[in-house]
């Protein structure tokens, strides 16, 4: 039998080694990298690499549909992004009538729309929305998009013009870049039967009575879609485009500066309108832009 002091000594010995925690047995070094050894712990760690700069964003050039936009600069435009006319721009009537107080056409949805109408009087009027006095060009590309309007009577026209020039009336340049007479029909070419447009035509006016040529263009329902109607005019020659392509070439000199002129008129080879000659909104001119440009 032991002693009763080496009992006790052996109880207490007993007691420490069960206090004890598990992981007491072991110093765990943690270093501020994450590192659990001292290699690692004393290792350099890299900087994270810098973020990538952003994209210098690349300005989008816009030119003539179909050309390639390098060899041009805007120098006039409207997208028609608003919800009135701008008037710091266009005129709401030509310059030798006065604007017919029934509005029959408005601004919204990105595009201009003029549209046929009958007056306080009963009668179908003419409206012209121009650049007069506004802005005007001698030579470049002028473009529009545009969707025609049907019926009976309606004449729409995208064109430049001249009246302000010493000689007027006998000088009196124009281009006509398009204008269309679906109110003619079938056995005109310029309408199907439901007075669609199917065609337009493109005509220059040296003066007031000599012609500097002229070309028909047969196409699909004018009224169906947009499409862009241009002209390429340069000091020696003038080159109309329809969706980008070229179709007629006249090689004439024009130098006198131009206005742009949008017009919804009545008559010639689309006849009367009348009764059955679709009004309103519906039925319109819609011309989602026009863009000018000068060749560098």
């Amino acid at each position: 039998m032991a002693p009763q002091w080496y009992a006790a000594a052996a109880a207490v010995t007993m007691a420490i080694s069960f206090s004890l925690p598990a992981h007491a047995a072991k110093r765990v070094k943690t270093c501020t990298n994450g590192a659990t050894n001292w290699p690692q712990c004393t290792a350099t760690t890299a900087p994270a690499p810098a973020p990538a700069p952003e994209p210098v964003p690349v300005e989008t050039v816009v030119g003539p549909k179909g050309l390639d936009a390098n060899l041009f600069a805007m120098t006039w435009s409207d997208e028609f992004n608003g919800t009135t006319l701008d008037v710091t721009k266009w005129n709401p009537a030509i310059w030798y009538e006065q604007p017919n107080p029934t509005i029959n056409y408005s601004v919204g949805n990105g595009a201009l729309q003029i549209w046929p109408m009958r007056d306080s009087t009963g009668k179908f009027f003419n409206r012209t929305i121009d650049s007069d006095r506004k802005f005007q060009q001698q030579y470049g590309f002028f473009e529009i998009e545009a969707k025609l309007p049907i019926g009976k009577g309606v004449w729409p026209g995208f064109w430049l013009f001249n009246h302000d020039l010493p000689a007027y009336p006998s000088k009196r340049p124009e281009i006509d870049i398009m204008e269309a007479y679906p109110g003619g029909g079938p056995n005109s070419g310029w309408g199907d039967s439901n007075l669609h447009p199917v065609a337009f035509a493109s005509t220059i006016w040296l003066d007031a009575s000599t012609l500097g040529g002229t070309k028909t263009l047969p196409t699909t329902d004018l009224s169906a879609a947009y499409h862009t109607y241009g002209v390429d005019w340069q000091p020696n020659s003038i080159t109309f485009y329809f969706d980008g392509k070229p179709f007629y070439t006249a090689y004439k000199s024009m130098p006198d500066p131009l206005y742009v002129l949008f017009s919804l008129w009545y008559g010639s080879a689309s006849g009367t309108p009348d009764a059955s000659t679709p009004t309103g909104p519906g039925n319109s001119f819609a011309i989602n832009y026009v863009r000018v440009w000068k060749r560098k």
